[in-house]
């Protein structure tokens, strides 16, 4: 690392004030591109971010372009140790960071995750999305272990191949069972960062206390809506923010989105922002790639 991570991302709260004065459900439409959306100075960068709690107009994307950097993409196929194997796609960029995008269960798979992996990539991140087992275009098995172990299983094969690509910086970011996914292998394996949106803590039991996972201090970022028609899913979300270790942030946002339908929301160039402010608020502890 060129210096340590400096930043500290403590209980940061963001509640959108909506039309009306209060608090109302946004209107589930396909999202707009992003470069529709109104946008405001982009909010300074910085390795500090300080608590806050605003009713001001939320975040948007830079009117000044920020800079564009150059990738490759490649579908690819990784083995978990069981022998199965799982369908992915590889975006390399030349930066020293990698994010491992994890994706929702039910009629679901990583095609929800590639339209942003790309955009990531554009800003100088390798990304890799996969479809776990008996999703998308994966194998699929049945067996006795619980899901948990082979859900695991999955994710430490896909962090093994991005190590072997020589990186030792991966960020995982997870939508609802992926963001499970994530914490659960945040036990096993050592992140750089941690994204979790509208997940819940990990279903193995003897991996319940965050501060034993193994970078307890790495950034998190925790993301939900205030109504997730999910059971439980919005006060779950509270208490796993709740029972982190610094550094961390959690942002709530109006409505009933859940996962990766935020992109779906008007709310995505919002969610988008945060995302890319919290990349680079990791990639800023080490070296930036050249456009």
């Amino acid at each position: 690392m060129k210096k340590s991570l400096a930043f500290l991302l403590t209980a940061s709260l963001l509640l959108i004030a909506c039309n009306n004065g209060g608090r109302s459900t946004p209107v589930a439409t396909q999202a707009a591109p992003e470069s529709a959306i109104p946008a405001t100075p982009e909010p300074t960068r910085s390795p500090t971010l300080e608590p806050t709690i605003t009713s001001t107009p939320e975040p948007q994307d830079s009117p000044t372009p920020e800079p564009v950097y150059s990738y490759d993409t490649q579908t690819v196929s990784i083995t978990t140790e069981d022998g199965l194997r799982l369908s992915g796609n590889f975006f390399r960029a030349e930066g020293e960071v990698a994010v491992l995008f994890i994706h929702m269960a039910g009629p679901n798979d990583q095609k929800n995750w590639i339209p942003f992996a790309n955009k990531v990539a554009q800003r100088g991140f390798s990304a890799l999305t996969v479809d776990l087992r008996c999703y998308g275009e994966s194998d699929c098995r049945g067996g006795t272990e619980p899901g948990w172990v082979t859900l695991n299983w999955d994710m430490q094969a896909a962090l093994e191949f991005l190590r072997a690509k020589g990186f030792k910086n991966i960020v995982c970011a997870g939508a609802s069972m992926g963001g499970r996914a994530c914490v659960t292998v945040a036990f096993d394996e050592e992140l750089a960062g941690l994204i979790v949106v509208s997940g819940t803590a990990s279903d193995d039991p003897e991996k319940t206390d965050l501060n034993k996972m193994l970078n307890p201090g790495m950034p998190k970022l925790f993301v939900v809506s205030e109504s997730d028609p999910t059971v439980n899913r919005t006060a779950d979300m509270t208490r796993l923010y709740e029972s982190a270790p610094d550094t961390k942030a959690f942002h709530i946002f109006p409505g009933t989105a859940h996962g990766t339908e935020f992109f779906k929301t008007q709310y995505a160039g919002v969610l988008s922002r945060l995302i890319y402010d919290f990349l680079y608020s990791i990639r800023d502890t080490f070296q930036a790639p050249a456009p």
